[in-house]
């Protein structure tokens, strides 16, 4: 099976980064692969990859700055978070942040709760408001 252009792109625009990005996990010391890493969102003068361990699954997302098409440099976060494939992170990143009011109207709503089974229901959409 033939890879697409945007994937070639993708895998040789991973290679090129390649040595901005670590060569090891900071957690267990094994060695990433390019496999590893999963390129999330590109454009013209950033990219976010997703990292994970091979061995220990520690998670990071890396930001690389590279304007013209030059590396100009790359930072590693860790993932402390329950976000831990690139699939899922490519889900989550450039939405709309939550904002303090989806707070407050989703306490409101879950105050109203009184059993476990109204919850359970809720979370099987058997309910859609109390």
């Amino acid at each position: 099976m033939k890879k697409s252009t945007s994937q070639r792109q993708n895998n040789e625009f991973i290679k090129s980064i390649r040595k901005a990005v670590p060569n090891h996990c900071s957690n267990c010391g094994h060695k990433y692969t390019e496999k590893d890493l999963t390129l999330i969102q590109k454009d013209d003068y950033t990219a976010v990859l997703h990292l994970t361990c091979g061995s220990c699954k520690e998670s990071y997302l890396i930001n690389v700055v590279s304007p013209l098409g030059t590396l100009q440099g790359s930072s590693r976060m860790p993932l402390k978070i329950d976000i831990s494939s690139a699939k899922e992170a490519k889900k989550f990143i450039g939405k709309t942040p939550v904002s303090s009011d989806d707070v407050l109207n989703a306490h409101e709503y879950l105050r109203e709760i009184k059993l476990g089974k109204d919850l359970k229901e809720l979370a099987r959409g058997k309910i859609k408001s109390l």
